[in-house]
This record gives structure tokens, sequence and C-alpha cells, in this order.
């Protein structure tokens, strides 16, 4: 792409702003080298690993590499073969195997999701084993440790004991005194010494290593000393020598993990430039573009990036711009006052598709674009007097070029068109260069003044004319561009507002043409047209979100309403049944005939229960009903409810459809104009006129139970086995517990009547909640003393034993 584009447009400005956001000098590289490019698919890795960035800093978490030192210098050295690493650039390599560390420890394959970055992670070679290897060998200030080998450890013991025995040495001869001007010993070229009068220089025999400053003293080596100042100094030289060995060693291991070392540098710095991205993404309001396969260009709300970052530290903001471009419609021009944001929507929309096409987010609340070849601009005053190009020369090389290079996925921006000539001509050779353009289809954007541009796009096919705003009252640009209508220059206005005198003003404004007055007086009656017509949508747009709003008001009315309704029903049906529970024990208890009284307490339990069941299939039909026709008061339409379902079509265990039932139920029997239904576990009565659909026209065959009643229409059958006053065991296996405790109340009743002391009922392990609701129906059923499992080698907890009262 062209680097004159990339220069016009500030997109390197634009780099500097990002690299801001970097923390470690190769991730202000990597961002320094990022160009806009065409791999859509590499642009989409990008972008992923952009998102999941943005999604990890924002919670608060945040990823640097404020400590990693510059890898560059010590892994070119690495290169160069025989050559050994300094102390320092030791210690650098550890920040980067510690950045590596930080980044696989942060991004773990079993940690939050974030699979992008775990994979680049994972990719991160293992560094643990050279970080220790150096930190055992180097220490944090750069010394060499002690234990870096056991050479090394045996020559410093030495080395200090050496030191240690000429000290005492010396020291004794200080002690003899005499002759010497201070009490001490000292270094003199790593040799250690003692300080002598300059007068008394021959009373202690040795070799003199210097003198003070004043000449009155000179520092000796004692004869005696020599030798071991001598072995001293060679236990130095072996100390070093071990200690080149063990840097080159170091070097060594190194060197053959340099490609690792490389492609983790290589990997941290473009972390890095990607964590940049998503701070100055989130810094920035910025979003991940979309890239379309054809010409489509999409903007909404985009704004300079570069703009905004000059204008956020004065508390201002840039003004967003939206704009579509593309299909049929492949030009737009645009018109309006100078200053008034033209040649900034330009470069907002140039900077949009470098940043797509570079991986960097786009300041934009929505951004699709297509993968442009090249991106060709014209702004600015390009005349060059070392070139002998004037301003309007300059242009038209540059549109030379730009037509030269064009193709039908380019981007051109072209500012000020036919300026820098007369102007009749200077809008004849625009109109011919956006013919051009326009049959080439090339996406473009021009800006100028010229009337002529304005009505050739106004009445050419796949041109669309847009402006920026002028406010009329306050003599001002507001910098926001309308599409689909003409600007005005406002030259004249903008110069009373600059303070021009008013004579000079209303000459000028007479000398206008009448057709120029009649163009400017149809511009500003279009734009209060537009403006009329945006507040028309705005007071739509407000009076929908009221209406939404008292909807939503009056649906959590009806909510709690029916909430009420039908809690208040539940409440009358508890009290109901607790007050017959009440009226029927005060009976029971008045009786004292103990056969008598059990009979009672049976028949009317049964009573009572099957009263509480019909209560209960009331009060769910009432709450169904109330469900339903509080439908009406949210606005539900007669017209819009289905047709109800005539009574003949219903059969018994047919599957149908029911009103504000989401799921379908089974039908069970008609009563009259009500039908009994059952959904799950629960059943009650409905309107006949609720049922709206049959599911299933026809129902599950199930194979007839023994002892179970055989119904047909019209005859009822009841089959009994002819033993069964001698059984004493049922089997209710495969029933339900309102069958199996309707058929373990009968047989209780054959077993009584034939004087059985118990009975064993066979209900299965199964879920266990057949043993439950058993368990519950015995424990208060008037013959039944006592209830408890059968023994484990005969059945245990399968079975249940019936202890009957006598």
């Amino acid at each position: 792409m062209s680097r004159t584009a990339q220069q016009v447009l500030e997109f390197d400005r634009l780099k500097e702003i990002l690299a801001g956001y970097s923390t470690c000098a190769p991730g202000h590289r990597a961002i320094d080298a990022l160009i806009p490019g065409q791999d859509v698919p590499a642009l989409g890795r990008e972008f992923a690993l952009i998102s999941e960035a943005v999604a990890y800093l924002r919670p608060g978490a945040e990823l640097g590499f404020g400590s990693l030192t510059d890898p560059e210098t010590w892994l070119e050295r690495l290169a160069v073969p025989a050559s050994v690493l300094a102390v320092e650039e030791f210690l650098a390599a550890t920040t980067l195997m510690d950045s590596v560390q930080s980044v696989r420890d942060t991004f773990k394959p079993d940690g939050p999701n974030h699979p992008q970055l775990t994979a680049k992670a994972a990719a991160l070679a293992d560094f643990r084993h050279l970080a220790t290897a150096i930190r055992r060998a180097i220490l944090p200030n750069g010394e060499i440790s002690d234990d870096a080998s056991p050479q090394l450890r045996r020559v410093r013991v030495n080395i200090g004991q050496g030191r240690d025995k000429i000290r005492r040495s010396l020291e004794s001869i200080l002690a003899r005194g005499g002759s010497t001007a201070e009490d001490y010993v000292t270094l003199r070229g790593d040799r250690f010494v003692i300080p002598v009068r300059a007068s008394d220089r021959r009373a202690v025999p040795g070799v003199v290593h210097g003198a003070s400053a004043t000449g009155q003293t000179v520092f000796v080596e004692p004869l005696e000393a020599i030798d071991l100042n001598n072995r001293l100094v060679q236990l130095s030289e072996e100390e070093l020598v071990e200690i080149s060995r063990i840097l080159a060693e170091l070097t060594a291991r190194l060197r053959g993990d340099r490609g690792p070392l490389a492609f983790a540098a290589q990997e941290i710095a473009h972390l890095d430039s990607i964590f940049a991205r998503a701070r100055f993404a989130r810094a920035l309001d910025c979003v991940m573009p979309s890239f379309s396969s054809g010409n489509f260009l999409r903007l909404d709300s985009a704004r300079n990036p570069v703009l905004e970052a000059k204008l956020r530290p004065l508390g201002r903001k840039a003004i967003p711009l939206s704009l579509t471009l593309g299909g049929d419609e492949t030009v737009m021009v645009i018109s309006g006052p100078n200053t008034g944001g033209k040649t900034v929507a330009l470069k907002s929309v140039g900077l949009a598709a470098f940043s797509a096409q570079s991986g960097i987010p786009v300041a934009a609340d929505r951004a699709e674009m297509p993968v442009f070849d090249h991106v060709l601009a014209d702004i600015g005053d390009e005349q060059s007097i070392a070139a002998d190009l004037s301003t309007f020369s300059a242009h038209v090389v540059n549109l030379k070029s730009m037509l030269e290079t064009a193709t039908n996925r380019s981007l051109i921006l072209v500012d000020e068109m036919g300026t820098g000539t007369a102007p009749e001509e200077g809008a004849a050779l625009a109109v011919a260069l956006l013919e051009e353009f326009r049959k080439l289809q090339a996406l473009t954007i021009a800006t100028t003044h010229h009337d002529r541009l304005k009505s050739y796009a106004s009445t050419t096919p796949g041109i669309v004319n847009a402006a920026m705003e002028f406010d009329q009252e306050n003599l001002r640009p507001t910098y926001r561009l309308l599409v689909g209508v003409p600007g005005t220059s406002s030259g004249i206005e903008i110069a009373r507002r600059l303070g021009l005198p008013e004579r000079v003003v209303e000459y000028a404004q007479a000398s206008l043409s009448p057709e120029s007055r009649e163009a400017r007086d149809l511009i500003a009656y279009l734009h209060r047209s537009r403006d009329e017509m945006e507040e028309i949508k705005r007071q739509s747009r407000e009076e929908l979100a009221q209406l939404e709003s008292e909807r939503r008001a009056l649906r959590g009315e009806w909510v709690d309403r029916q909430k009420k309704r039908i809690a208040e029903l539940e409440r009358n049906f508890q009290e109901t049944v607790k007050r017959l529970e009440g009226e029927v024990a005060r009976v029971t208890a008045e009786v004292h005939d103990r056969v008598l009284q059990a009979q009672l307490e049976k028949q009317s339990g049964k009573r009572v229960t099957k009263f509480a069941a019909d209560a209960r299939a009331d009060t769910n039909a009432a709450v169904v009903e109330t469900l339903a026709s509080s439908q009406t008061d949210l606005g539900v339409s007669a017209a819009a409810q289905p047709k109800p379902i005539e009574a003949d079509q219903l059969a018994t265990g047919m599957r149908i459809n029911v009103k504000n039932f989401k799921q379908p139920i089974v039908f069970r029997r008609q009563d009259g104009r009500m039908a009994e239904v059952e959904a799950g576990p629960l059943r009650m009565r409905i309107p006949l006129s609720d049922i709206i659909g049959i599911s299933e026209e026809k129902p599950k065959a199930s194979k007839p139970e023994q002892g179970a009643a055989t119904r047909t229409p019209g005859v009822t059958v009841q089959s009994r086995p002819t033993e069964e006053s001698k059984a004493t065991e049922i089997n209710v296996i495969g029933n339900t517990v309102e069958e199996a405790s309707e058929r373990v109340d009968k047989f209780l009743d054959v077993a009584v009547l034939a004087g059985r002391p118990s009975v064993r009922i066979i209900h299965g392990h199964g879920t266990g909640a057949l043993r439950r609701g058993l368990a519950q129906f015995l424990s208060v059923h008037p013959l039944v003393e006592s209830i408890h499992h059968e023994a484990e080698d005969h059945g245990g907890t399968a079975i249940t034993i019936a202890e009957l009262k006598t």
C-alpha cells in the first residue's frame, strides 16, 4: 500500500499512540512493525486474540512485561559461535524466562476460557531448568555464587584461608611496632601490604608498592608475605578461570535452546502488542472489524483516533461520523464549510481501513469493510518548489498516479477536488475524474465546494451526496456528517462571524448570481426538512420507549394481581379442608362403639379425601380459568384465540392441547361442560372450551392388571379371583400410588372379614415412590394396627407387612 497514504492519513502517529500502551521494548517494536495486509484469516486470528485480551482485562486483571530486559542483544550474541555471554546478559535472559513462565501460569489449559491465548501459552517452552541453573551460578547483584561449581567453592575457600594467613603474618609485624606509620593492613595491586614511615623504610625488608600523597608513608610487602601473596594471586587466577568456564558452560546451554528462546521473545513481543491493542480498544471504545466479501463499507459512530488522543487530555471528544458505501453507490461527495470536518472525515475513513487491515481495533461502534488492495489519498497541499510543482500541479500528478493504480478493490480519498485553478475548469476536471472512479467501481470519497459536483452527485446513479452540517443560527460547524443532502460552503456567513465589515459581507451577498442564491436556499430547505424528519423520528422513538415502559408496568401489575387471586383461592381451599377435617374428627369422637367408630373413620376418611381431590381439581380449574380470562386484560384479541374442539372428538387417554398450556396433557373424562384432565401427577377439571387441539389421537395401549376393573361404554365388569378371601398377600408392582391404594383398601376389607391377623403387600423396590405412598396410606388406615418390612431373606423393603386390628 502507498507509503504516502500512510503518512498523509497519520497512520504512523496512530502506531505511536498505540505503542504507548505497550509495556516492553519488544512489544513496542512489534507495534511499529504493523502494516496493512490482505490475509483475512490471519487478521481474524489477530482480532480473536485481541478480543480475548479485552475480556481478560475487563474484570481488572492485567498482563504486562515491564520487568523484561530487551533480549535482542544477547540473542544476537548467542548466534555468534564461541562467544560467551556476560553476567548482565545472563540476568537479562532470566527476565525473558520469567516472562514466559508468567504467561504459561496465567493461561493454563484448565484455566479461564481464553482458548487462543491458552494455545499461544502452550506453545512456549519451559525454561525453568535454565533459569534455575543461571540463578544457582549468578547472584542477583551480578556476582558468581560459590554454589556455581565445587571447584569454585574449593578455590574460594583456599583464597579465604590464604588471606587470613597473610593478615595474621602482617599483623604480627605491626604488633612489633617501631617503624610502622599506621596500625593496619591494606591492599596495593591485589597484594597485602603494611604502611611504613619513609624514614624507617630499611627497618622492614620487603617490596615497596607505593607511597602516600605526602610521601611520608610507604606501603611495603614484607619478605615473609611475598610467597603468601603469590599463592593468593595464583588462587585468584584459578578463580577467574573457573568463572570463565562456568559462564562458557551456561552460554553453551543457552545456545542449545536459542531457537525456543528466540521464538519465546517473538511471542512475548506479539503478546505485548496484543494486550497493547486491547488496552487501546478499551480506552477509545473501539470495535473489532468484520470484513465483507464484496465492496460494502459501513462505519457507525466512527472517530479519528489521532484526533481523539489530542482532544481527550483537553476534556473534549471527537464528533463521530456514520456512513455506508458500496453496492450500487460507490462514490460519495462531501460538501460543507471550511473547517467543517470534511478532511477529518476522509482521514477517519482511511485510518479505519488501515487499522482494520493492520490488526488494530477500529475506533467505532461498528466497522464492516472490504479488504482493500490500495488505499489512495490526495489530501493537503503537496506543492514542491524543488520539483517545480504548484498546488494544482501536485494534485494532478497525484490523481494521475491514483488512476493508474486504482482497481475495483481500492479505496480512494480525495480532498478539495478541482481547487487550485479556475473554478469552472476545476469543477469539470473533478467531474471527469469522479466519473472514471465511478466506472471503475472503486469506493471513492471526495470533498468539494463546487456546486457543479453537488449537482453531478444528485443526478448521477451510483453517487451519493453528503454534507458537513453547519449551524446557521450560531454560524459555526457542528462536525456532523449528513448523508443524502449536499452541503453549503457558508463562506459569507463564516466571514461575517470572523469580523469582516458588514458592508463587505452585504456587497458579497448582493453579488451572488440568482442561480447561486436559489441553490443555497434549496440546500437550506433540504437541511431544515432533514432536521424536522430527525426530530419526528426522535419523538417516535421516545413515545415507543414510553409505551414499552407502560406495557411492562401493566404486565407487572397483572402478574401481582393474579398472584393475589391465586393465593386467595389456595387459602380458601386450605381453610375449607381443615374445617371439614375438624368437623369429621369431632363427630367421630362422639361415637363410642369401636367397630362403628372404625367404619365411620374409614368412610369419612374416604369422603374427605374425595372431597379434597374434587376441591383441589376445582381450585386448579379456577386458577387456569383465572389465568385464561386474564389474557384478555393483556390485550389478546378474541380473533387470535384458537377454535375449541367439539366434545364428540375426545376420547379417554388421548393427549390434548389446552389453552395457556405449553405442553400437551391427557384427557380423562367429560363431566357436563367440564373435562377432567391429567398433567403429570396433577389432575384438574377445566372447561371443555379450553381444549383447542388434539396432539395424539390414539392413547397408548396398556395391559389391564389382574384384579383391576375393565370398563366398556355403558357396562362395568368386576373380576375377582374365586379364592380372594384366602389370599394373604397382594402384588401391586406396576401400579401408581393411587391405583395401588385403591386395590390395597379393598384387599384389607376382605382380609379383616376373613379374620387375617396380617397381610403382605408386594410393591418392589423401584424408585421408592410406591413404597412411600403405601406407607403413608397404611399409617392412617383405620383397619391397620402397624406396618413393617418383611425380613431380608424374604424380600426386605420390597414387601410391606400390615398388622391388622382385631
